[in-house]
């Protein structure tokens, strides 16, 4: 049986570079500017998120005062028929007292005008026995 040793590359250290500082230098800069980059993704995320929740509030808001012009436009409409084919109570009530009051003025005047005749016919009727 054969004893394996270590890989060749163990056995010879890997000599340092020279660019070695540099390219770190530039992969802790590389780092950061993923950094930053994601940092201002993020803001502009939550900036978007802002906005769009601004902007549904805007717009139920909106809605919201559509529906109530509506609803108040079709609401005097309603009014409008209603007093137009069912008429107003309050305008139909006073024509009645109205007409009731002429009415009762008619029968005054008459009777006052018929008081004398009737109550003398009324007397001679009772007075007078015919056989």
């Amino acid at each position: 049986t054969r004893r394996r040793t270590s890989s060749p590359r163990a056995q010879h250290p890997r000599p340092e570079e020279p660019q070695s500082a540099a390219m770190n230098s530039r992969e802790q800069e590389g780092i950061q500017k993923l950094l930053q980059a994601e940092y201002e993704a993020s803001d502009l995320v939550a900036g978007a998120k802002r906005d769009k929740v601004q902007r549904l509030k805007q717009a139920k808001q909106e809605a919201e005062n559509e529906i109530a012009a509506y609803r108040q436009q079709r609401e005097a409409q309603f009014e409008k028929y209603k007093t137009e084919h069912m008429g107003d109570s309050g305008a139909h009530e006073k024509k009645i007292a109205q007409e009731t009051d002429a009415a009762m003025r008619n029968i005054q005047i008459s009777m006052d005008a018929n008081k004398e005749k009737i109550i003398t016919s009324l007397l001679q009727s009772v007075t007078t026995v015919s056989l």
